[in-house]
């Protein structure tokens, strides 16, 4: 039996021009999700982001199993 995991993922999330909030789950440059080991780290990312942001989105740090 393998051993349970827990990794971690950003999501972008903003408001279309209908007010419609839309999530984007953050991707490498292969188009494969970027998921981290620790909280921390997808945390360092995520408030990074959302600093360098000119267009207010918003960053959040989602848990997957």
């Amino acid at each position: 039996m393998s051993k349970k995991t827990t990794s971690y993922l950003v999501v972008k999330e903003y408001v279309n021009d209908r007010g419609i909030m839309i999530p984007t789950i953050l991707v490498n440059n292969v188009s494969e999700i970027m998921e981290f080991d620790n909280e921390a780290e997808a945390t360092k990312v995520a408030t990074t982001f959302e600093a360098n942001s000119d267009s207010g989105w918003k960053y959040k740090v989602r848990k997957i199993n």
